[in-house]
């Protein structure tokens, strides 16, 4: 006998919609009742691009975000963290190895920020300038990639961290300092036209054309995700424009000083609140979301059980990075936008 599940419906970041979309995962909800659908968009404008009305939850990749949704709609209530993922540097075993020296740690392990920045992108390099050959793209600056900082959370991070190490291992103390203000204008700029969600360039950086894309920042979920998904592609094959047959293997570089994402879910209809429960509250969805790469909220045991053998690191290796005030640190985050993409960008409130 079965009995009718309630349909749930929610608005997610892209990173999780394999999670969301997982057999098992479903199973897990239906044993509860729930029946749950999603959809996807940018943590950054989640609030103000959406029919939130149509939607018990919403689930975007920062609590801030998450609590800008619910104040949006009028829902006096807190966001309910469920699970966190640090930021990692997505990259090749060669593109790790032609960095210069203190840029990545001998063991292929950690990511030296402020090294990057002095050493390479404010020293102006390009792929050939630091000796790596075709298919990779030789022409191109060596630039850190993300995401577009007026749409995504991953980006927003990236922003933390390397605000932080342009700043003196400091965080950033006024709404514009100066020098600081400039160079990450310089840096996202640099970036060229990149993807609205996490998703966007993280797809590519796994596919046969991942080259394209030497050095990326994504989610640590993301990549733990794919690998569970193809262990395989981890290696690929490519053929160069001479003819050379290239061996790529990709690899997952931890930054010295970490910064991490906090998924919180905002719930603005009663089964949101029940979403919510389940997924803090169940085992197997806390395991489950292990197994995708998640880091569930007090339960760093089974993100190890499910993880240590992808290459994760159960224990961070440095302390996260101090944020801001959250008024200050919008405050920046606007200016850095509006220097970007324009001052109409500016802003991940609503009208």
């Amino acid at each position: 006998m079965t009995c009718d599940l309630f349909k749930v419906h929610g608005l997610v970041g892209s990173e999780k919609l394999s999670f969301f979309a997982d057999p098992d995962v479903r199973a897990a909800f239906a044993r509860h009742g729930l029946d749950v659908t999603v959809e996807s968009a940018g943590s950054r404008t989640m609030a103000c691009d959406s029919d939130l009305a149509a939607y018990d939850f919403a689930f975007p990749g920062s609590e801030p975000a998450a609590a800008g949704v619910l104040a949006k709609q009028g829902v006096v209530a807190a966001p309910i963290p469920v699970f966190s993922s640090p930021l990692v540097v997505a990259t090749y075993r060669d593109v790790a190895r032609a960095l210069p020296a203190g840029v990545v740690s001998p063991d292929l392990r950690t990511f030296d920020v402020e090294r990057y920045l002095d050493d390479v992108f404010t020293a102006g390099k390009r792929w050939g300038d630091l000796r790596l050959a075709p298919p990779y793209p030789t022409f191109q600056r060596a630039v850190l990639l993300s995401t577009r900082l007026d749409t995504s959370n991953s980006a927003e991070l990236l922003l933390a961290l390397t605000s932080y190490a342009a700043n003196g291992d400091r965080p950033i103390a006024s709404p514009d300092p100066g020098a600081v203000t400039d160079r990450m204008e310089s840096l996202f700029r640099a970036q060229g036209s990149t993807g609205l969600t996490s998703e966007e360039p993280f797809d590519q950086y796994f596919s046969a054309e991942g080259y394209q894309l030497p050095l990326q920042v994504v989610y640590e979920a993301q990549f733990l995700d794919a690998v569970r998904q193809d262990p395989a592609g981890l290696v690929s094959r490519v053929t160069a424009v001479d003819g050379t047959k290239v061996t790529l293997e990709r690899i997952m570089l931890y930054p010295l000083r970490s910064v991490s994402s906090t998924h919180a879910i905002a719930a603005l209809k009663p089964r949101g609140t029940e979403v919510a429960t389940v997924l803090t509250g169940d085992p197997e969805l806390r395991r489950l979301a292990a197994r995708h790469g998640f880091r569930p909220a007090g339960d760093a045991a089974v993100f190890a059980d499910e993880n240590a053998d992808r290459g994760a690191a159960v224990d961070l290796p440095g302390p996260p990075v101090p944020v801001p005030p959250q008024a200050l640190w919008n405050s920046f985050l606007d200016t850095v936008v509006a220097g970007v993409y324009g001052k109409d960008r500016a802003g991940a409130t609503c009208a």
